[in-house]
């Protein structure tokens, strides 16, 4: 019997239950009547028919009122599924006209409401963790991106594309205010090409009118807000429509750059933004410090400490390159010898206080005076070595002719006291050449060192270069 009643749905269920009431009740009428006699046969078919028909008429208004019933239950069965589904946006349910039901029909849309608005928080999550995964994924991308790059330009480079990428930008530019550089501001990187306009350069912007660089920290502006915006957007062909964002850092001791982002008319910077742009900023600011330190380091391991110029570690690699280069393209190369005449007196005289300052100045003039393709090395204490790519000798007479009247005119009387005579240079001079079999870098070498000490058995404070002993002769 349970079986029956499970496998079975309830209108069946209510059906059957009615016929058997039926047949019940005929047997039970039968059994009270008692057997009809032979002339009431008629009247006894009359009394079946009417329980029978009575009966039908109870069993149809039992399935009606039954199917009243289920209709709501089905509804609110079919409504829970589809919600289990997947199905966010069902139908809402029609109220039952029964009591009983109208409860249940509540308490079933609070659950139906739940689920829907659960479902849609639960989708709402996935996208939400879908874009972050995608821009983690891209932050990733950046930070690999940046940490492979092997020179500043490749990373303010890669800054750029992200964020104009990424952000939405309608326009991107990251420049930077080096003080001791010519000119102080340079532009980094730029995005679209047509962003900078060429009557307005960005070379000539003064820095103390861009506040983020004045006051080192990120500023929004507002197409609605003050009119005093960066001074940075007169070289840019965007206009004040444009909310702008611009995030400062420094690199280095000296060198101060900015990012300044703008973005398409009608769009805000929100938090989200902001926080996604600074985190662009930094990751970008922490490989270019990386770079710069590991830049400085190799420059200090390379660089003499005192004079700021190529150290005698350095010279070998660096000169062998200048002659392969030489060799490779038939540019010419001159080399120079330089010794202080009479130092080792000056500094026994005076102190290495004094010393060092001719050093320094020294050094100075070397800078002043030759191209940033020449290399000056410290050779040893006051032997220096100068290394002049594409020039052949007669030019590289003139060179270190300029080179002796720039540290002559030097008046070191208010750095050293009681100076009796000021410091003279003796200087030697070579080119490589078939010629005079100055191929190699040890043959050049030794082709200067024999010039400057032609130079020093001479008068001193003068320049001598080298001739093999044949044409000498």
């Amino acid at each position: 019997m349970r079986r029956l009643l499970t496998s079975h749905s309830l209108l069946s269920q209510v059906v059957a239950l009615g016929g058997v009431t039926i047949l019940l009740t005929l047997l039970s009428s039968l059994m009270v009547t008692g057997a009809p006699a032979a002339t009431s046969g008629a009247q006894a078919v009359r009394l079946v028919l009417a329980i029978i028909g009575i009966g039908l008429m109870s069993l149809a208004l039992l399935t009606a009122a039954t199917r009243r019933v289920l209709r709501p239950l089905h509804e609110m069965r079919d409504a829970l599924v589809d919600v289990i589904d997947g199905k966010v946006e069902a139908q809402s349910l029609e109220p039952p006209t029964i009591a009983d039901l109208g409860r249940l029909n509540d308490a079933i849309v609070r659950v139906v409401a739940q689920l829907r608005q659960a479902q849609g928080d639960h989708e709402s999550s996935k996208r939400t963790l879908a874009q972050r995964t995608k821009t983690v994924d891209r932050l990733l991308d950046f930070s690999q991106t940046i940490q492979g790059a092997g020179n500043a330009e490749q990373i303010f480079s890669s800054l750029g594309f992200f964020l104009r990428s990424e952000l939405g930008l309608a326009g991107v530019v990251v420049y930077a205010h080096a003080p001791d550089q010519l000119p102080a501001i340079t532009v980094k990187t730029s995005w679209p090409d047509d962003l900078l306009r060429s009557d307005r350069p960005v070379s000539e912007m003064d820095p103390s009118l861009c506040p983020c660089l004045r006051q080192n920290l990120p500023r929004e502006f507002r197409p609605d807000g003050s009119p005093v915006r960066c001074e940075i957007d007169r070289s840019l062909r965007l206009g004040p429509e444009h909310a702008a964002y611009c995030i400062p850092f420094q690199v280095g001791r000296s060198a101060q750059c900015a990012a300044h982002m703008l973005l398409p008319p009608g769009e805000d910077w929100t938090e989200q933004r902001k926080q996604l742009a600074h985190t662009y900023v930094n990751c970008a600011y922490s490989a270019l410090v990386s770079l710069h330190l590991l830049a400085e380091a190799e420059r200090q391991g390379m660089t003499d400490a005192l004079t700021g110029l190529y150290n005698r570690r350095s010279m070998d690699r660096l000169l062998e390159r200048e002659v392969a280069l030489a060799e490779r393209h038939g540019h010419p190369l001159s080399l120079v010898m330089i010794d202080m005449d009479h130092f080792k007196q000056i500094n026994d005289a005076h102190g290495h206080a004094a010393g060092d300052h001719i050093l320094r100045a020294f050094a100075d003039c070397v800078r002043i005076t030759l191209r940033r393709t020449d290399l000056a090395f410290r050779y040893g204490g006051d032997e220096f070595v100068i290394a002049l790519p594409q020039t052949p000798l007669e030019q590289a007479r003139q060179v270190v002719s300029k080179l002796r009247q720039a540290f002559a005119a030097i008046d070191f009387a208010d750095a050293v006291a009681n100076l009796e005579h000021s410091p003279t240079l003796s200087i030697g001079l070579a080119e490589r050449g078939r010629a005079d079999n100055l191929l190699t870098l040890p043959a050049l070498l030794g082709a200067a060192d024999q010039a400057l000490y032609d130079a020093k058995n001479a008068s001193r404070n003068c320049v001598r270069w080298y001739e093999p002993a044949a044409k000498a002769a």
